[in-house]
């Protein structure tokens, strides 16, 4: 079925995290400091989700930060953990993120971007992006109070918008969204972006795309 509602995630699938990656790694004088920090950062995010709680993913991301600090036996300051953590409020979309988003708009697609960061952080995001323009609306998991890839917050997109799961393509550089919205009966496609894999325990996406060009080669 051709989707009539195209779902993003942000952080990696549209935006390039390899600045704050960069810093993070510099700041820790290790190059797996980003990728323990950001793995940290989900695990304890849906630590939050299911003990049936719900915290400002910026203030896990700080905490996250500090534990791996730790790891490292580092101790940075809390206003240089801000500093740092800052940076992903301004970084740029991958190269082929403009070009792909022009074409579905012109398509008729309903763009809309949901993002496990609060709404402040996502509005920024887009905006500082230039991408605003090409967007529906921003959703933040807040607003389901609980994060990807918990069923809510997919649910609640629906919702707002009147669409149903079939009719919904779930667009992610991740694994683990995709195989939430898998099993919330999205449709979904996988953007291989650097270091990203599918869940081999999940089922295929429809769509498995080295990038977002070629999954607008392939949309009907």
């Amino acid at each position: 079925m051709k989707p009539k509602l195209i779902l993003f995630d942000v952080n990696e699938t549209l935006l390039d995290l390899k600045p704050l990656a960069r810093r993070i790694n510099a700041s820790l004088s290790s190059d797996l400091a980003f990728d323990l920090w950001f793995s940290s950062l989900l695990h304890y995010s849906l630590v939050e989700t299911v003990t049936g709680h719900h915290e400002d993913f910026s203030k896990i991301a700080q905490a996250t930060f500090e534990m791996t600090a730790a790891k490292f036996k580092k101790v940075i300051a809390e206003d240089e953990i801000k500093s740092i953590l800052g940076m992903i409020s301004k970084l740029q979309p991958h190269q082929d993120v403009v070009e792909a988003l022009t074409i579905l708009k012109k398509r008729d697609y309903i763009l809309v971007a949901l993002t496990n960061g609060n709404p402040q952080v996502a509005t920024d995001q887009i905006k500082n992006a230039e991408l605003t323009s090409y967007f529906k609306a921003v959703y933040s998991v807040d607003e389901a109070q609980a994060f990807k890839p918990n069923p809510n917050p997919y649910s609640y997109v629906l919702e707002k918008l009147n669409v149903k799961p079939e009719e919904t393509l779930m667009v992610a550089a991740h694994g683990w969204d995709i195989t939430g919205a898998q099993r919330r009966g999205l449709q979904t496609a996988f953007i291989a972006r650097e270091g990203k894999f599918k869940y081999p325990l999940a089922a295929d996406p429809e769509f498995d795309c080295k990038d977002l060009l070629e999954l607008v080669e392939r949309l009907p």
